[in-house]
């Protein structure tokens, strides 16, 4: 029999694929940091954490503070539960990618809040499609270290400009 190589259109499928259930785990990450603060804030109207003007975000600020890093961590398996392989690289990946798109965010004026905000909550979305397609087999290896060197320098300017 003869074997012939996919077609592009095959290999275009399995990227498209693979590019939307990480932006997938992108969103429902976050997801799942909102609605613990809700439902915090929800089973639990007088903690302290709610005060009269600013309602319950003391949840959000609490889930912000510790979730996003269990949200790192549960992201390798939420990848391979989908079924993206070589999901342990593309969770360490994203991490990198989150934790310099955070840093950038934070590092932003405060007249740029809701731009900050933007970034955190669409951190996710950008951050694991990016990983995806970067931990690919077929991407060059090149390609990938000067996107990591980007990402360290991005990361060491915006912490210079943070402090």
């Amino acid at each position: 029999m003869i074997e012939s190589r996919p077609g592009a259109s095959a290999v275009s499928g399995k990227l498209g694929r693979r590019l939307v259930l990480a932006g997938v785990v992108g969103i429902l990450l976050p997801l799942g940091l909102f609605g613990w603060a809700w439902l915090m804030a929800t089973l639990f109207p007088d903690s302290p954490l709610c005060g009269h003007y600013t309602g319950c975000l003391g949840f959000l600020v609490q889930a912000w503070a510790v979730g996003r890093w269990v949200a790192i961590v549960l992201a390798w398996p939420l990848l391979y539960l989908l079924r993206i392989r070589s999901a342990w690289p593309i969770a360490l990946l994203a991490a990198l990618f989150l934790a310099t798109i955070w840093r950038l965010a934070e590092a932003l004026p405060f007249s740029l809040a809701d731009v900050s905000l933007k970034l955190i909550v669409f951190s996710g979305v950008i951050a694991y499609p990016a990983a995806a397609w970067l931990a690919m087999p077929r991407t060059p290896r090149w390609l990938l270290a000067l996107s990591i060197a980007l990402l360290l320098a991005v990361y060491v300017f915006a912490s210079l400009f943070a402090a």
